[in-house]
């Protein structure tokens, strides 16, 4: 599962304080202004071209690489067809369109996002720090980590401000549509895994920093069956805590 030392304990430091300033000095804006919901989707439409630009600095750098597929070649496991880089489509919708859509995948974007993205950020193994420095000089061997880190802090980021914001008002009724969305996306990622002949887009088989791989050579229907059941139980305690922020950031007005 990696190793929790001063590298990956001082990237979440800065993370989590550059998230937390930023939180707040964006919502002050929304708050003096009195922006509404346009304000809100250009906040997270800023967060989408943010993410997608660190995703084609990892496109670069990889392609450019002889530690992965070899210079010249992108290993198909590394295309942006895992949980995480659904942030990449989901967040862009939410910041540029509104409609049914948009509406249908908040409690996606919101909760169930927010746990794995939690999860790869504290497992040092899956969350990009690994590698030959163990701090975070501006150099070149250090381009993959604040890419991932920077990458999966947005994925942090904007699920608080959906919340702080109301730009989104978690309930656990939601659980079915962030459920449906879930299976969607498995479904899309699994048949992408038979296509390109890979086994990571959402099954997370090569195991980087997965503690549950050891369940894979025993039983791989209780492997998916863990694996599903982590990530509706997380998603919903997510809403359930988000549902108790929401209520108190932006409490309802009773009735006269």
């Amino acid at each position: 599962m990696g190793n929790f030392g001063v590298k990956h304990l001082m990237g979440l430091g800065w993370l989590f304080t550059l998230i937390i300033v930023l939180l707040v000095v964006l919502l002050l804006i929304k708050k003096k202004h009195q922006y509404g919901e346009k304000y809100d989707r250009g906040v997270i439409a800023g967060a989408a071209l943010f993410i997608w630009f660190w995703e084609a600095v990892k496109t670069i750098v990889i392609f450019n690489s002889p530690l992965f597929a070899g210079a010249g070649l992108y290993p198909a496991f590394m295309l942006p067809f895992h949980i995480c880089s659904m942030g990449l489509y989901a967040y862009w919708i939410l910041g540029f369109h509104k409609g049914r859509v948009a509406a249908f995948i908040k409690p996606f974007s919101f909760a169930t996002l927010f746990l794995v993205t939690l999860l790869i950020l504290i497992i040092p193994a899956s969350s990009g720090i690994m590698g030959d420095l163990p701090n975070w000089s501006f150099v070149e061997a250090n381009i993959l980590p604040f890419q991932s880190f920077l990458y999966h802090g947005t994925l942090v980021f904007v699920p608080m401000y959906m919340v702080l914001s109301g730009f989104y008002k978690p309930h656990i009724k939601d659980i079915g549509k962030a459920t449906l969305t879930l299976l969607i996306t498995a479904i899309f990622a699994f048949g992408l895994n038979k296509i390109l002949k890979v086994t990571d887009f959402m099954t997370l088989e090569y195991g980087n920093g997965n503690p549950f791989q050891f369940l894979l050579q025993r039983n791989y229907f209780l492997y998916i069956l863990v694996l599903a059941s982590i990530a509706i139980a997380g998603t919903s305690l997510f809403l359930l805590l988000g549902q108790w922020l929401s209520n108190r950031v932006h409490p309802q007005k009773k009735a006269s």
